[in-house]
């Protein structure tokens, strides 16, 4: 109760509160406004209220307003944010682009019996889950050199690291392997295929991790454009929009390069980082992966895709626009423990915590906000499947909203909560789609999702909670506790 209290007595977190909630009603309201209100204000009226709730938004991110003083210069090299944002979703707005062209070419191929659709689409949803888990050694390797910014620096400790870190991370494909092979009896083709194609990509998503760090948003996007370029080119030739992928990032690393050895990272800490990786992705990516499994491929791809699609503009936005504000809070916090007199500490300890509220409410905001705009869409284009749009954008939601809320407690060092977190969720998501989902319906799978929106909106009220805890003195939990645990 207190954690909400100190949330609604600030304006601006009480503002976007009030957006998420409201867009949150409407949403919900969505697929039964065909019989609730009169015909032909259905859609109106609910179309009015999305154009208010994105005024409102508008206003709260317009240039000046609050939370945007004092940025120093962007970390993007003074792009523009939003400029910045459509580079860093270039997969998103690419793929989404290219797939529903090349589609009727793979499913003419058949890989060991099965069509090359379903083993594409098997690899696109394990990836970000696999990638989660392999990209996170990296940043542990790297991680001494953060704070410099020194890329050719992090260039050479990357590429020394990098081969071993690889081939540490190639037993995750059979961990995805196996309960695939399990649900769906595949044969040994298919599945070679399907690991080949993990493999690859997990190849390529590594490869990235320098433009991420150096914030080269411009690279970025040349990786998906000549992944995207291969795969529309080549529909077919599975293995190759990975490999020029992974290219594009290769070549730029230059004199980098000379460091590339089989220097092996230690195998606690990487099996440790590995095990972190897989819980924390587990809570955006997982229902996906056993949504596969339980209907062998055979659900509501395009429905589905779309309505996780604002969950994850979102977790971009937060990630692109808002992160870099809160580490700027964070080191004005650090200098201020530093150099400025306690006097000054609290109101920047404070400020620090606004900041961090703001941030993941405003992201909130922006998705319960999209997810309201694509319902309101699948409602005019596919009223049939607009009740499994809601409740997969939705659960999808709130899917984002507990995956940042582990994040900023694992930022300040509550490593096992925020496993513990993605543990729960991912029993539950398993438990909900083999007692519900299993019926291969669509019916089936919106009560699965609507279960988990039930269970992971109250994951969402604990992580909240547990956030709010750590987070309500920054500079202890941040600084003043590791000093005191000398």
């Amino acid at each position: 109760m207190t954690s909400l209290q100190s949330l609604l007595r600030d304006p601006h977190t009480r503002r976007r509160t009030v957006v998420i909630a409201i867009a949150l009603v409407l949403t919900a309201l969505v697929p039964l406004a065909d019989t609730v209100l009169p015909a032909g204000w259905s859609y109106a009226l609910l179309a009015a209220g999305a154009a208010l709730v994105m005024v409102a938004l508008l206003m709260r991110a317009r240039p000046g307003a609050s939370g945007s003083r004092g940025s120093r210069a962007r970390p993007d090299g003074g792009a523009r944010p939003g400029a910045g944002l459509l580079l860093y979703l270039s997969p998103v707005i690419l793929l989404n682009l290219v797939y529903p062209l090349v589609s009727p070419a793979m499913a003419a191929v058949s890989v060991g019996g099965v069509q090359l659709t379903l083993v594409v689409l098997a690899s696109s949803i394990t990836v970000p889950w696999l990638a989660q888990a392999a990209c996170l050694p990296a940043y542990r390797a790297i991680g001494d050199l953060m704070a410099e910014r020194d890329m050719a620096v992090i260039t050479r400790r990357f590429c020394a690291t990098w081969p071993a870190m690889f081939v540490q991370a190639l037993p995750l494909v059979v961990v995805f392997a196996v309960p695939l092979w399990l649900a769906t009896q595949w044969s040994f083709t298919a599945l070679a295929t399907y690991a080949g194609l993990c493999a690859l990509h997990l190849l390529f998503v590594q490869s990235l991790i320098l433009a991420n760090v150096g914030s080269r948003r411009g690279l970025w996007a040349v990786a998906w454009a000549a992944y995207a370029a291969a795969l529309f080119a080549f529909p077919t030739l599975w293995w190759l929009p990975p490999l020029l992928g992974a290219l594009t990032q290769i070549v730029p690393m230059g004199r980098g390069l000379a460091a590339v050895s089989l220097t092996r990272l230690g195998a606690r800490d990487f099996s440790t980082d590995l095990v972190r990786g897989l819980l924390l992705g587990a809570v955006l990516w997982a229902d996906k992966f056993v949504l596969f499994l339980v209907t062998d491929g055979d659900f509501q791809v395009v429905i589905v895709f779309l309505a996780m699609l604002p969950a994850v503009v979102a977790y971009n936005y937060y990630f692109v626009n808002l992160a870099p504000k809160v580490d700027r809070a964070v080191t004005a916090l650090h200098r201020t423990i530093s150099e400025e007199p306690l006097t000054v500490l609290a109101a920047r300890s404070g400020r620090l915590s606004r900041t961090v509220d703001r941030a993941i409410l405003s992201t909130g905001a922006v998705g319960m906000v999209l997810t309201l705009v694509i319902s309101l869409l699948l409602e005019g284009l596919q009223p049939v499947n607009v009740l499994l749009a809601v409740s997969v954008g939705v659960a999808s939601w709130a899917f984002m909203i507990l995956t940042l809320l582990s994040y900023e407690l694992d930022y300040i060092g509550e490593k096992v909560l925020p496993q513990v977190l993605g543990g729960i969720h991912l029993a539950l998501c398993v438990g909900a789609f083999l007692l519900i989902g299993a019926t291969q319906t669509s019916t089936g799978a919106v009560l699965a999702y609507g279960a988990l929106v039930v269970a992971d909106l109250a994951l969402v009220a604990v992580a909240w909670v547990l956030y709010k805890r750590h987070w309500a003195q920054p500079e202890y939990t941040l600084f003043w506790r590791h000093a005191t645990s000398w």
